[in-house]
């Protein structure tokens, strides 16, 4: 299936939102196998709207809206689609007792404008929304098919989940995929590495190159049932798992943090963090993880070099003779927390983030990373860039990466290897 995403607001345009709506409904879509042609952006005008929603469907079997079916005078999806229909608003009498009974539980008054995102046209199938006000429109357009969601991303990841996604999975055909992340590798080297994949590829059989401060993603996918794509497919996950072996550290869709959590699991390990720079965002990582209290016990973020000595005991001489960005103060870190939360595993981070605060000796994006365990205590050394929260976001997947090392490091040392 071909299909077309099509986000609405002027706010994207502006740069005032970040589009997250169009990557996960992007991601969702090829997950089915459903090959998405285009992603477009367009403002709250209502002739735009309707001549973009015609476009698509011309060359889409599928097309996805969300934005604009909000309560104010800029929302105006619905009145383009009834342009498009030929048709009237009308009030959907079940989303409407929705908005009532969620106004009511909140204790808020119900005003018209709220009642407005009740409107449905009247050409539409709505789809009720259990997460928000504006329920959503299914209608068609020639051979698409077009859903109209809200733009809130809770609202519009809900309806599109729970009413949507299933019966478009069922109808994509047969598919297969898997995903591998790797880490401590470049793109241009990975697909050095993975250059005798290119003859088993096609239209039936993919491999992307998904890169991120957290690693590359590699997503082999199959589409269609000829005996020839299920052959080439199962010479590509072989090709892949033979030649990128070394970089590989899971083989499910999962991020590194998952990866993690469920290796402390698994040999009842725990593990704390002492963060600098990185400003709390490697617990926040941890804690993103359902279940993470059973192996993640708390941590410290520490950045005035104050914080560092009252509450990781890092001695004030090594701060003044070497810095809070240096290898002493990061093993410093790392014992103290560990010390301070009796956990296996401690790890921490302290560095120069950017924009401003490099020298010579440590330019901006110099970060230092110390793992302490029961194998003793060590720190290393990290260039990151000069973009801030680039250094931030790469610091936070290294350090999950070094304690990820650490785990099977313990594993050597008490006799066994445990999955991965």
């Amino acid at each position: 299936m071909r299909s077309t995403i099509i986000s609405i607001g002027d706010e994207l345009l502006v740069g005032q939102v970040v589009n997250t709506n169009a990557s996960w409904l992007g991601d969702q879509l090829t997950r089915i196998g459903c090959r998405v042609l285009r992603v477009d952006a367009i403002g709250d005008e209502r002739g735009l709207i309707r001549r973009e929603i015609e476009e698509a469907a011309r060359r889409s079997d599928i097309v996805i809206v969300s934005g604009g079916l909000g309560p104010t005078h800029d929302d105006v999806t619905r009145e383009a689609i009834c342009d498009m229909l030929g048709c009237d608003l009308r009030i959907d009498e079940e989303q409407l007792r929705r908005i009532e009974k969620r106004f009511a539980e909140r204790g808020i008054e119900l005003n018209e404008r709220s009642r407005r995102q009740a409107l449905a046209p009247s050409g539409c199938r709505t789809l009720p929304n259990d997460y928000g006000s504006a329920p959503g429109l299914a209608f068609g357009v020639g051979e698409a098919n077009v859903f109209a969601l809200p733009g809130v991303p809770s609202e519009m990841k809900g309806i599109f989940t729970d009413q949507i996604l299933p019966d478009l999975a069922a109808a994509a055909g047969d598919i297969e995929q898997k995903t591998y992340l790797t880490f401590g590798i470049t793109e241009s080297a990975l697909a050095d590495l993975l250059a005798d994949t290119i003859p088993l590829l096609g239209p039936d059989v993919t491999l992307a190159y998904l890169p991120s401060p957290g690693g590359i993603r590699l997503r082999a996918m199959r589409l269609g049932s000829a005996s020839d794509a299920h052959e080439r497919y199962r010479r590509l996950l072989q090709t892949i798992t033979t030649a990128a072996a070394a970089w590989i550290i899971t083989d499910r869709d999962e991020p590194v943090a998952a990866l993690l959590g469920r290796m402390l699991t698994e040999r009842g390990l725990t593990l704390a963090t002492a963060e600098s720079c990185t400003g709390g965002l490697i617990g926040a990582a941890l804690t993103d993880i359902p279940g993470s209290s059973a192996y993640y016990l708390g941590g410290t973020v520490t950045y005035a070099d104050g914080a560092k000595v009252q509450f990781l005991d890092v001695e004030e001489d090594l701060l003044r003779l070497h810095g809070a960005v240096s290898e002493e103060v990061a093993r410093a870190m790392a014992l103290g927390i560990r010390r301070k939360t009796g956990a296996d595993i401690a790890v921490s981070v302290t560095g120069i983030a950017g924009p401003g605060g490099g020298s010579t000796e440590k330019p901006v994006g110099t970060v230092w990373i110390g793992v302490a365990s029961s194998r003793g205590v060590e720190a290393r050394r990290y260039l990151f860039g000069r973009e801030r929260e680039y250094v931030r976001q790469r610091a936070v997947s290294q350090a999950l990466a070094l304690v990820r090392e650490e785990v099977l490091a313990v594993d050597r040392i008490a006799g066994h290897e445990g999955a991965i």
